[in-house]
């Protein structure tokens, strides 16, 4: 397959799998943040009584809080408002009452429903001022309206997440598959044997003029040499040029590092590259393995 063949499929690869991917997610997130939702709205009699006392009660509905105001609000954000590196220890699970979280919970819960009352979004929530506006539509459509938000919010984290992992237990997959098996090492990679013939770890540091992460790293059955993989899945061209110099980086300063014995680089990509990145990953010395084509692995192994 020619460059301009694999950069035309890697973009189609990666929409298939951003589409896929990001819908399950989406609908799972909705489905999570509308049992929230529910639990928020019974607790606060509709959103019109947001009391300390329902914060306590079940601290997963400070999301729904987070996100029934007007703007909207981050979890590092909303914790810093009161004096909190962030309010995710209580809001992504029901703190369990007489526990040290609901102790310091409480310590807060008072600013935190005083705070979402007087934020609320009035045009979102039109029977909190005008109890004449209540009805089942007004109901579903603030919630629908709400855990929308919160869920695409959630769906675009996880899938950054995931994707980055996917990506490499793709390649550690076709590792296992091939023989190799997991390296007991642990630390940072001073010397090309610290891993031993025909095994692979991942998220390793690794020590060429400077320490810097290597995604997977083993040792070639075929050749006895240090592999170091780089694993990138771009979905926006502007961020190719920044993932690429990453690594380009890293392989100029692995490469020159007399105590890994001349490693192979290779960069496993997928997504919005141009002629212009792969040219320059090659100049580097990287090899390129494109992810809808992991058989061009094998000859590394």
């Amino acid at each position: 397959m020619t460059l301009l063949s694999n950069i035309a499929k890697s973009r189609q690869y990666e929409m298939k799998m951003y589409m896929q991917s990001m819908t399950a997610m989406y609908r799972t997130a909705l489905a999570q943040n509308g049992e929230a939702y529910d639990i928020a709205f019974e607790l606060t009699a509709g959103f019109c009584k947001i009391t300390a006392a329902a914060v306590s009660e079940d601290s997963r509905i400070i999301k729904t809080l987070r996100y029934a105001v007007a703007p909207t609000i981050s979890q590092m954000k909303f914790g810093q408002f009161f004096g909190l590196a962030s309010i995710d220890k209580f809001e992504n699970g029901k703190v369990v009452q007489g526990s040290a979280k609901a102790i310091e919970l409480s310590k807060h819960a008072s600013q935190i429903a005083i705070f979402a009352a007087q934020h609320l979004d009035q045009s979102r929530f039109i029977w909190v001022e005008n109890a004449g506006l209540k009805s089942g539509l007004a109901f579903d459509y603030a919630k629908k309206w709400t855990c929308s938000m919160a869920a695409d919010q959630n769906a675009q984290t996880r899938y950054r997440n995931w994707r980055k992992e996917q990506q490499e237990q793709a390649i550690i997959g076709k590792l296992v598959g091939s023989g190799y098996v997991k390296s007991g090492f642990t630390g940072v990679i001073g010397k090309h044997t610290d891993i031993g013939i025909g095994e692979y770890t991942n998220e390793i540091r690794v020590k060429g003029r400077t320490v810097q992460k290597a995604d997977v790293a083993f040792r070639s059955h075929r050749t006895h040499r240090l592999v170091l993989i780089e694993a990138k899945a771009v979905g926006v061209e502007l961020d190719a040029t920044k993932r690429i110099k990453e690594c380009c980086d890293k392989a100029n300063d692995w490469s020159s590092a007399a105590n890994l014995s001349s490693p192979q680089i290779v960069a496993v990509i997928a997504g919005f590259f141009t002629q212009r990145n792969i040219s320059n990953l090659e100049a580097s010395g990287v090899h390129v393995v494109w992810e809808h084509d992991m058989g061009e692995l094998a000859d590394r192994l």
